[in-house]
């Protein structure tokens, strides 16, 4: 009898062990939300600094500042991502009817001028798209390109959320050429994801002074998609585009291209 109950004494042991193992290694009950802003800017100016007064994450259950009254040169952050705040998630309400407010100051100082901007406040929706477990980002992009026109900036942002892995959001990076043989680098050109026909532009950015562009953890949707150079100092006053695209250069942009050289000539 004894020797049973040492059995089953050891046993219980066994299974008190495999259980607490098991429970280490079960999914996480949190997530982690990462906030980003970014910018694509695309006009050739010495600086996009603006007073950024707020930007506040909101839903039915919380309320939470990612910048308050700071200074931001928005084109300085053309392809990179600058991290505003990271909070940890332990319930999946917290983005029910949740959206980004920014309230900006009223003038954007572009290095040789200031310009008025036709809206200070804007407030974009957020997807409630969201798993406890998975971690996220949520990237808040200006979009220069739609943003400027005629000494006027109307601020155009967008914001997506992002599971983070990289099945989920790609990096595009390249330089736009003359020509395949000499490879001189265009400089400040306007660079863009447009759909096939030409209807819609999804991301813009300005290459460098080396020619480089880049579009940083973009989220590309199941269209058939192009990335082109516009023509040098275009303005975007719609999404019909199909006359600004220098179409000898649009590129079939394929699930697996990361990297990508254009040559537009002498344009």
């Amino acid at each position: 009898m004894k020797k049973i109950i040492n059995k089953l004494v050891i046993i219980l042991i066994l299974i008190l062990i495999l259980n607490s193992c098991f429970n280490s290694n079960t999914a996480k009950d949190y997530s982690k939300i990462t906030f980003y802003l970014t910018d694509s800017p695309n006009t050739d100016i010495a600086k996009a600094e603006i007073l950024v007064k707020e930007i506040e994450f909101s839903s039915d259950s919380t309320n939470i500042i990612l910048l308050e009254n700071k200074e931001v040169d928005f084109l300085s952050l053309a392809g990179v991502l600058s991290e505003l705040k990271n909070i940890k998630v332990i319930d999946e309400n917290i983005f029910k009817n949740s959206k980004i407010m920014i309230t900006l100051d009223s003038t954007i100082d572009l290095g040789n001028k200031e310009i008025t901007s036709d809206s200070t406040e804007i407030e974009l929706e957020l997807s409630s798209n969201f798993n406890i477990g998975r971690d996220y980002n949520v990237i808040i992009d200006l979009d220069l390109a739609t943003s400027l026109s005629n000494d006027k900036f109307n601020p155009n942002f967008r914001t997506w959320m992002v599971a983070d892995t990289t099945a989920d959001y790609r990096t595009i990076t390249g330089y736009v050429y003359d020509n395949e043989e000499n490879k001189n680098p265009k400089v400040y050109r306007p660079v863009a994801i447009i759909t096939k026909d030409s209807s819609e532009l999804l991301y813009s950015t300005l290459t460098n002074k080396d020619g480089k562009f880049i579009f940083n953890k973009i989220k590309l949707p199941l269209k058939d998609l192009e990335i082109a150079v516009l023509y040098s100092g275009v303005t975007i006053e719609s999404t019909d585009i199909s006359s600004y695209v220098i179409t000898d250069s649009a590129t079939k942009l394929g699930p697996s291209i990361e990297n990508i050289n254009l040559y537009i000539g002498d344009m």
